[in-house]
């Protein structure tokens, strides 16, 4: 045998060496991989099965509480890491939360807790999900203290969730500077001020001085806008939240600054539903005669809010619901107003609200769909028929020329709105309801005509003349604005004069010099017109 003629072993073994290299670094990429990413993909597995276990508990609440048991009992079978399981029942709380359970979700936070105050601060993995869980319990208790002052304030549990970060991430790392703000905001509500302060401060070093904590600037920004609003350093609350908007990179990070700063600036305010839930608990028992008093008072008065929108309006809206009333609600109150009219059947503020009522109901049948144009019809006609049985209900009831109004829609009257837009307010001058009702038809093409609602603003504006007609047309600026879906224009083809706006303003801010909700409004309107300036300067003296 020559040894042309030998098998070749050296390439054989070559190959085999090759192949086991290869099979080496598969598996050792295998190995790296789920070092790397192993603890992502079973988070990912596990909350997706938590996921698919909520969807059936929306459906079916005891299925799918046992589902979710079924789910954690596996885990723990399995388990899985610390941190992922505190993450699940965090998820599985604010569900709770999100669904009205307070206390069951207070009671999942909690195990959550159990599962991660035994581990050391080194496990960053668990320290990460405690401080959230903290302040996750801290803020939904909060939130309903806000509205229940018998509840927990959640400070106790944000003070854990400020330590567990400092202690575990350091005084200057994000994680304690993301937690620190919302504890000072705690504090400020609470109304210890130079607690909030000192550790809002030190936040706001951290941002300033430390690469750490940079990120957490538009956050902490906000925050500071909402504890000087509650502080009512209203000037420097507007001032954090501008430097919010500065350093934010993100629309969510600036809204966040604007989100915050309104509940500052609105902070302990009374309800703006506190005429409507009155009129609707009087009604509910029966008490026609006490609320026949109430609007008679208020009418006599001409009582109204900043906005122009006077108190008979917002009571009388408990009368009527609103244009998507159901049948069972239409049913009630019209049987609730009718015993009304039944003890009293010259109450001015019972038929304009039962004529309103018949007006909404009568556009909700007609909204759902063909074969209800008699119903439309007839309940169009009876609440015609219900002002018409007080031959003066225009004099005692403003309301009564906005239903008035309202019933030029159907047959398209368009002279007979103008005329009773002109009447009432003439009768009325300073009820804002009327104008705007008109204002809003006009606008919208099927009975008004071309750049008219613009010029009948104007009109009225101008009769009404000096202060009061500036304050009249900056209240229905704001009216469109904020109720309508007219986008309101400072520039360009019948666009709103910001001048007119701007002194209107001043006249509000003279009459109700403490209503932040005003000076919420001509923000708005300011960022509208790109009058950054002036809103900046909202609250200078």
């Amino acid at each position: 045998m020559t040894a042309d003629s030998a098998k070749e072993k050296p390439k054989k073994s070559w190959l085999k060496m090759l192949l086991f290299t290869i099979l080496c670094l598969f598996i050792g990429g295998i190995i790296v991989t789920w070092m790397l990413f192993g603890h992502y993909a079973v988070l990912f597995y596990w909350n997706g099965e938590l996921n698919k276990a909520l969807v059936v508990a929306k459906k079916n609440s005891q299925l799918g509480k046992q589902r979710v048991e079924a789910v954690f009992n596996e885990a723990k079978k399995a388990n899985v890491a610390p941190d992922i399981v505190m993450r699940m029942y965090r998820v599985y709380a604010n569900h709770l939360i999100m669904e009205g359970e307070t206390d069951r979700g207070n009671a999942e936070f909690q195990k959550a807790i159990e599962i991660g105050t035994p581990e050391p601060p080194t496990n960053y993995a668990v320290a990460d999900q405690l401080t959230h869980v903290y302040q996750d319990r801290a803020w939904s208790n909060h939130t309903d203290w806000l509205t229940d002052r018998t509840r927990d304030n959640g400070a106790k549990d944000q003070e854990m969730s400020v330590k567990v970060a400092e202690k575990s991430f350091g005084p200057y790392h994000e994680q304690t500077i993301y937690k620190s703000p919302g504890l000072a905001v705690i504090y400020a509500d609470l109304g210890q001020f130079q607690k909030a302060d000192s550790l809002i401060k030190h936040c706001i070093d951290a941002v300033e001085t430390k690469d750490s904590a940079k990120q957490c600037g538009p956050y902490v920004y906000a925050m500071l806008a909402r504890i000087r609003a509650v502080e009512h350093r209203n000037k420097e609350a507007v001032d954090a939240y501008y430097k919010c908007r500065e350093l934010a990179a993100t629309e969510e990070e600036s809204g966040r600054g604007w989100s915050e700063l309104l509940i500052g600036l609105r902070f302990n305010k009374p309800s703006e539903n506190a005429d409507y839930l009155q009129t609707r608990r009087l009604l509910n028992k029966n008490k026609f005669a006490e609320l026949d008093q109430l609007a008679e008072k208020s009418i006599k008065n001409k009582e109204h809010y900043w906005n122009g929108v006077w108190k008979i309006d917002k009571m009388i809206k408990a009368l009527e619901w609103d244009r998507h009333v159901d049948e069972v609600r239409y049913d009630q109150l019209k049987l609730d107003i009718g015993n009304w009219l039944k003890k009293n059947p010259n109450s001015a503020f019972a038929r304009c609200g039962l004529a309103q009522l018949h007006i909404n109901r009568a556009w909700a049948v007609n909204n759902e769909g063909d074969g209800n144009s008699q119903k439309f019809d007839k309940l169009m006609a009876e609440a015609r028929r219900t002002l018409a049985e007080l031959p003066n209900i225009k004099n005692l009831n403003p309301q009564a020329y906005v239903a008035l109004i309202r019933l030029t829609i159907p047959e398209r009257k368009h002279d007979e709105l103008v005329k009773l837009a002109e009447a009432g307010s003439k009768q009325w001058p300073s009820h804002l309801g009327i104008s705007t009702k008109a204002y809003s038809i006009l606008s919208t093409g099927y009975l008004g005509r071309e750049g008219e609602s613009h010029k009948y603003l104007q009109q009225r504006a101008d009769t009404l003349g000096g202060a009061e007609g500036d304050k009249f047309y900056a209240q229905v600026v704001w009216y469109i604005h904020n109720d309508t879906d007219e986008e309101v224009q400072f520039e360009g083809e019948e666009s709103f004069s910001w001048d007119r706006v701007a002194r209107g303003f001043k006249e509000i801010f003279r009459e109700f010099p403490d209503d932040n909700e005003a000076r919420i409004a001509f923000i708005n309107l300011a960022y509208r017109a790109d009058k950054t300036d002036a809103a900046r300067r909202v609250f200078d003296k």
